[in-house]
């Protein structure tokens, strides 16, 4: 066990949380970046309605993209050994691959212990589930055939690091997934400000009773990269092939790679 937030398998739980897109102006300056922990409390306080929350918010479009997701991640063949989910939440998108076969390994991991709760009674036996910090992975190099995430890149902190260690943990050809809330170009991002600004931090708020969390959410999906400049980043981190999938006139993005 290394000292830095890495887990020993003993303390594995019975999980979020294609042109650039920014809006006509930069948004006004926004907090800094939340530390470590004060994400971690969001995602624990709003775990036990993250699910019907999200649903609700993206009126019911997140189940029919990581549906859309999971069968482009599969389509694109390549080994099926190992499977890593990295912010399983409560195992919705991961749940989705281990219905398509039987997986020699899967691992779902998160830093938020009842989002692993509840990622253990939607999935069983079926994985193994740690609470770890995805910034530092307890895995051997070259340990899985498929990195998976879903909604989680927004939260990532040192994207750089976090790519390389998630290349590390990949087998040579094997493939990197990364579903993302991302922000639409054209008229659609004209609609899209008012929903993002204003009604996802006031409904998530209200519904959640959690108004920090659901800013955080709102500020991030602001102020995050958009899918080229990701694509950039991977490329910086030594991945190959990378390909952007937007749904949903980009309000979703599919960013896969392969190392």
């Amino acid at each position: 066990m290394k000292n830095g937030g890495r887990f020993s398998e003993g303390q594995v739980s019975g999980n979020r949380f294609g042109v650039p897109a920014s809006f006509p102006e930069p948004p006004p300056a926004l907090p800094a970046f939340p530390p470590k922990e004060a994400i971690r409390g969001f995602f624990e306080s709003i775990a036990f309605r993250y699910d019907s929350i999200n649903s609700l918010l993206s009126f019911r479009w997140d189940e029919a993209w990581r549906k859309k997701a999971a069968r482009q991640i599969l389509e694109g063949g390549g080994k099926r050994g190992a499977i890593l989910d990295l912010g399983v939440g409560t195992g919705k998108f991961l749940e989705r691959f281990l219905g398509e076969k039987s997986w020699e390994r899967a691992v779902g991991v998160d830093f938020a212990r009842e989002m692993l709760k509840r990622a253990r009674a939607r999935l069983g036996l079926r994985c193994q589930l740690i609470q770890a910090d995805i910034h530092d992975l307890p895995f051997e190099a070259e340990s899985f055939d498929l990195v998976i995430s879903s909604f989680t890149l927004r939260s990532v902190k040192d994207l750089p690091h976090f790519f390389g260690e998630v290349r590390r943990v990949l087998t040579p050809g094997g493939k990197a997934a990364f579903l993302c809330l991302t922000r639409p170009s054209g008229l659609p991002r004209i609609l899209y400000a008012p929903y993002l600004k204003c009604y996802l931090p006031l409904v998530g708020g209200m519904l959640s009773r959690e108004p920090k969390a659901y800013r955080f959410l709102s500020e991030s999906i602001q102020t995050f990269f958009s899918p080229p400049e990701i694509q950039r980043e991977l490329e910086s981190s030594g991945f190959k092939g990378v390909s952007i999938f937007p749904f949903s006139f980009g309000l979703a993005t599919l960013i896969l790679a392969e190392k």
